[in-house]
């Protein structure tokens, strides 16, 4: 790793350090950890990003929309993430900054498809269209305001207090609550700025060899043929990656609702991390910084 830049590798060794707490906080019965003095529902407050929709009301921390991203559900999905992260990361090579805001952007993009996508399920409408959306329902047995009437019942006094328990009852029932944790949005970034520059090393690769092949040896024509296939073999595992969330997305189904906004979460950060670096590409060709 010496060869790579210090800020890509502060960059990954951040990311994998600020998931730690998470993975103690989710193994610390395993580990003999009862005795920490936050608990693990404290813990999880303050990391997982949590929400309410379709009246869209954000009940975590507003931190939480980028720590969120340090938070696992499990071992095998922090692995995942962070050897995906990490070798993405070291082939980009684009420092710290750069690699940050590629991971964080992503993060958040996948956050707001998340959001908004749920949002857009579970719209209010006067007939519900299918059993995940059960509003209107819940409109005719609990209405959305208490009659005035009642304070002849419970007392004047005393109203304001029945008004704010039934409204709070009323919110939980006719509202689906999410909680969002993980980086496999803003890892999806990254791998998205890591096919542009795979792609254009290819190009480079290509055309550079074909003119480079009467000047040079042999030894350096057969390290030009390695690093084509090199990045010939990157480039598909990356085509496979694309293709099984495209795939994952064209499923049908109520049950896979929830997995196919999780896919668009996951295509929206890797299209805005493509997108982003081919913005960077394009300063760099000509000579623009911003």
């Amino acid at each position: 790793m010496s060869s790579y830049k210090l800020g890509t590798k502060a960059a990954v060794f951040a990311a994998i350090s600020f998931s730690i707490p998470s993975l103690l906080s989710t193994y610390r019965e395993r580990l003999g950890l009862n005795d920490l003095t936050i608990s693990k529902s404290k813990f999880n407050e303050s990391v997982s990003f949590k929400y309410q929709v379709p009246e869209l009301k954000v009940l975590s921390p507003y931190t939480t929309a980028v720590t969120h991203m340090f938070h696992h559900k499990d071992f095998e999905h922090f692995l995942w993430n962070m050897y995906t992260l990490t070798s993405s990361s070291l082939y980009l090579d684009v420092g710290f900054e750069q690699t940050a805001f590629l991971f964080i952007g992503g993060g958040i993009t996948g956050l707001v498809t998340h959001i908004f996508k749920w949002k857009k399920k579970l719209t209010l409408s006067p007939e519900p269209t299918d059993n995940i959306n059960p509003v209107s329902v819940m409109d005719s047995l609990l209405p959305k305001a208490l009659p005035d009437g009642l304070s002849k019942i419970v007392g004047e006094e005393n109203l304001k207090n029945v008004k704010d328990s039934y409204n709070q009852v009323r919110s939980q029932l006719t509202n689906r609550i999410f909680t969002i944790c993980g980086s496999s949005a803003g890892v999806y970034a990254i791998v998205g700025a890591e096919t542009v520059q795979i792609a254009c090393d290819l190009f480079k690769t290509i055309f550079g060899r074909s003119r480079k092949r009467t000047e040079e040896g042999k030894e350096e024509n057969s390290k030009e043929i390695s690093r084509l296939i090199s990045l010939e073999v990157n480039a598909f595992s990356r085509v496979q990656w694309l293709i099984a969330e495209i795939l994952a997305l064209l499923r049908s189904g109520e049950s896979l609702k929830r997995d196919k906004i999780l896919n668009m979460a996951h295509m929206n950060g890797f299209i805005f991390g493509a997108v982003v670096m081919t913005i960077w590409k394009l300063q760099n060709l000509l000579g623009i910084s911003l």
